[in-house]
């Protein structure tokens, strides 16, 4: 079966997306990638999902206006398409999650039509994975590791740097939590500070120096060292985290350049110290996702991690495509009736996720299944 796979991330800069072949030999999993890519979003549709996300806040008309601009870029990518998928699956786009609300568990709420993609491809479109988990008492959050077992060996501690940091812990049984910021407060640095979308290729980062001051004060953030289930958005690590972080520094007047290297850092140290404290034993770390190509983060992976540090395309996975092949991968699962979350998000359920707008295309494929 060929699958399409979609996903918007914290970074809101736009749409990595996968086509991949996935099926069954011989009773086990088969799956490669045919294409990847990325459709970036405009500089308009990102500044407005960053402000929304950031602030918490938007009205009706904001909320449907992104909803809807989101969709239509969904159907720009079907329409760039040279192989025709029978499928496609959408993670949702995240403008708002709550890490617990009470005693009813986790909230998200997730935007990004899926009936523009069905209509143009005319095919089933699955969308909204996150909500069914968080309707079984999970946190929505972390899915990638029921890809992941499928991907990764055993005894490998999977990390996914996107604008936030996950791990995938693949022991005897499957783990996976976010370990905080990954890539989210270095990019909002380069672009307060430096006029860039990013760190590419941590040139930044690599050409200052950590202020261990200011590294020690974000690393008291209790989120750093709190116990698994455990995610988290920008309404943790966006805009009001960044300004905070940055009066201090500039208060003592660090360096631009330093500044950077310092969020960086602290990507780096609370990632390790999640290892440390919730997965010690882990002697393999295998990388993805946009900050596995920062020169400055992998380097310093190498530096101070007990172990053997890898990319996931020495995997068979490329490590831009890893997390889209993941929601391949759950769409399958959940297509054919198969749970499609793990014990990672705290569900007390293991159950298929999403809901299908097959909008009267594809019947006989999900028939098939």
């Amino acid at each position: 079966m060929k699958i399409l796979s979609c996903i918007s991330g914290t970074s809101c800069d736009g749409i990595s997306w996968a086509l991949a072949e996935v099926g069954k030999s011989a009773g086990r999993m088969k799956f490669s990638v045919i294409g990847s890519g990325n459709a970036p979003y405009s500089r308009k549709l990102n500044s407005a999902l960053l402000r929304v996300t950031n602030s918490g806040r938007a009205t009706m008309a904001e909320l449907c206006d992104l909803h809807w601009s989101i969709g239509r870029r969904l159907a720009d990518i079907g329409k760039q398409l040279k192989t025709a998928p029978q499928v496609a699956v959408f993670s949702g786009h995240t403008v708002y999650h709550t890490e617990q609300v009470g005693r009813t568990g986790a909230g998200t709420f997730q935007i990004g039509a899926v009936e523009p993609l069905s209509v143009e491809l005319g095919i089933p479109v699955m969308g909204d994975l996150r909500s069914t988990d968080v309707a079984a008492g999970g946190m929505g959050a972390p899915l990638v590791p029921a890809g992941d077992e499928l991907m990764f060996g055993r005894g490998s501690a999977v990390l996914n740097v996107g604008g936030i940091a996950n791990l995938t812990l693949l022991g005897e049984t499957t783990t996976g939590f976010d370990t905080g910021p990954g890539n989210m407060l270095i990019d909002e640095a380069a672009r307060t500070l430096f006029g860039r979308r990013m760190d590419s290729g941590g040139k930044i980062a690599m050409s200052g120096t950590v202020d261990e001051k200011l590294l020690s004060a974000m690393m008291k953030d209790p989120f750093v060292d709190a116990a698994p289930p455990k995610s988290c958005g920008r309404e943790r690590y966006g805009s009001a985290f960044f300004a905070r972080m940055l009066r201090r520094a500039e208060g003592r007047g660090i360096a631009k350049r330093d500044i950077v290297t310092t969020f960086s850092e602290f990507t780096v140290r609370s990632v390790l110290r999640n290892l440390e404290l919730h997965a010690p034993g882990y002697s393999r770390l295998v990388c993805a996702g946009g900050g596995s190509f920062n020169g400055y983060l992998m380097k310093r992976f190498g530096e101070l991690f007990e172990g053997s540090v890898h990319t996931s395309d020495e995997f068979g996975v490329p490590r831009d495509s890893r997390e889209s092949l993941a929601f391949a991968l759950i769409c399958y699962l959940s297509l054919s009736l198969k749970a499609g979350n793990t014990d990672a998000t705290g569900a007390k359920r293991k159950l298929p996720l999403g809901r299908v707008t097959a909008n009267g295309f594809g019947r006989e494929l999900l028939r098939s299944l």
